[in-house]
Order: structure tokens, then C-alpha cells, then sequence
């Protein structure tokens, strides 16, 4: 139970749907005053855990207005000093790509508590959602999760990542699926090499399996989150795959690529 000698508590909602918060994650949310939210989870899910709560939308979705992060910072420092019980709810596990950092730096300010409460990653919940293992003996002894980045041409610590790890789970590449597949070919990765997309892990997935060279031209189904799971583990795991889909090649001629079930 939360108290007001307890800190704000930075809480996992996990990749979307509410049925895989922790139940730590749970119960905080349920003795909560004040509860910061990120885009990409199911509002009216989780909102059932705790309808008294003022419910506050801080989320970021790439490409749309949003919030500023100082001022994140600052909501987060303002209801805590107000003698409210804050919890900020961040989306997947917070210390992944969560900009938990500057959330932190923001509290350190005030000499205020805080506490992380894990939560399922996206990358995790999409494996399960293609039911594989993202790691096998002498196949896959490594896992990079990455973020890409083409904005700043001289950033390339991603892309180095993805080549030296057996397999690698891309977060927020919905919008540069053509970069990232150039990048990864211009680099000498295999235009045969596996790899999964999936857009709303958890929640309305859609999965698809299919190869390097078709992220070329690939086009999303839904304008939810994506991720991209790459490596050879698809070969060697048991994934579930539905009859073949046919899609067109640039010489019109029609090739077979195997959907996710």
C-alpha cells in the first residue's frame, strides 16, 4: 500500500493489454492518487483497476505532438509535493527506451523516493507472441535490444549492435522499415535473413515473418507499435505459421512469404 513516506513509484504497464502488469504493478495503481500514463497501453483496461484516480495522459507517439519531458518531470514533482500518492506508469518495463532517466534526474532534484516496478518489454511479449525463444544454444547466445536512429547520421551504435548480436529486437522502426532494411544490406547482412514484424504485440497483433530484402517494401497493417524481431532463431524454433500469403515481386512475378498466425 502506498503511503505518503513511500516513494513515486515507476511502474511496468507491460506491452499494452492490462492481463500482464505484475501484481505489485497491480495494487499500486489501485491505491493510487495520481496516475502519469504513457500512449500504446489499454487506457479503459487499466483505468478499471483504479476509476477514483485522476488519470493524467503524458504519452509520446513518434511523429505526433507531444507532451514535453521537462514538464513531465515537473507534474510528477508538483503532485508528489502536494501530498498526493504518484504513480507514472510507463509503458512495456520503464528502464527500456522509457526515458526513465530524465524522470529520475527531475526527482533527484527535490530529494524525492521513487521506486521501479518492472514490466514485460515489448520485445519479450512479441516473442511470445510468435512463439519462440529468442535465445538457443550455439545458435543465439546473444540479444541487443535497439532503437534506431537516422537523424543523426554519426549515431550508428544501433546498427553495430544488430550485426554483432545473433538476435535483435528493433523498437520504434514502424516509420523507417526501408532505412533499417538498407542499412542492415548495405552492411552486408543477408537479404535471406529472417525477420518478424509485429505491430501491436499484446493487444491486436499483427505478425508477419518474412525476409531481409521484403522490409524494403513492406507495408504496415496498423499505425499501432512495431517491433522487429531479426535472426536465424526463426529457422530452428517451433513458430506457428498460417498458409502462405502471396504478395508481388518487383518483376510482377508472385512469391510466397509465410504470415504469422
Amino acid at each position: 500500500m502506498i503511503t505518503l513516506k513511500n516513494p513515486i513509484f515507476f511502474v511496468g504497464a507491460g506491452p499494452g493489454n492490462p492481463d500482464l502488469i505484475t501484481v505489485k504493478g497491480m495494487k499500486l495503481i489501485q491505491d493510487a492518487d495520481v496516475i502519469f500514463y504513457d500512449a500504446l497501453i489499454d487506457f479503459e483496461g487499466f483505468q478499471e483497476l483504479n476509476k477514483s484516480a485522476n488519470w493524467i495522459f503524458v504519452g509520446k507517439r513518434a511523429g505526433k505532438v507531444s507532451i514535453d519531458q521537462k514538464l513531465i518531470g515537473k507534474l510528477l514533482v508538483n503532485y508528489y509535493q502536494n501530498n498526493n500518492k504518484v504513480v507514472r506508469l510507463k509503458g512495456g518495463d520503464p528502464t527500456i527506451f522509457g526515458r526513465l532517466t530524465e524522470e529520475i534526474v527531475a526527482l533527484n532534484k527535490y530529494d524525492i523516493p521513487f521506486e521501479i516496478v518492472p514490466g514485460v518489454t515489448a520485445g519479450l511479449a512479441c516473442a511470445a507472441e510468435l512463439n519462440i525463444s529468442l535465445t538457443k544454444r550455439n545458435v543465439s547466445r546473444s540479444i541487443c535490444f535497439v532503437t534506431p536512429a537516422f537523424s543523426d547520421k554519426s549515431n550508428v551504435s544501433w546498427l553495430r549492435s544488430v550485426l554483432n548480436s545473433d538476435t535483435a529486437v528493433i523498437y520504434m522502426g514502424g516509420k523507417d522499415l526501408e532505412k533499417i532494411a538498407s542499412s542492415l544490406i548495405d552492411n552486408k547482412m543477408s537479404v535471406d535473413m529472417p525477420i518478424a514484424i509485429i505491430e501491436n504485440a499484446s493487444t491486436r497483433p499483427v505478425k508477419t515473418l518474412t525476409k531481409l530484402s521484403r522490409l524494403m517494401t513492406y507495408h504496415l497493417k496498423t499505425d499501432g507499435p512495431v517491433c522487429l524481431i531479426i535472426g536465424n532463431i526463426f529457422s530452428l524454433t517451433n513458430t506457428m505459421l498460417t498458409e502462405d500469403v502471396v504478395i508481388k515481386d518487383d518483376d510482377l512475378k508472385e512469391e510466397k512469404i509465410s504470415y504469422v498466425a
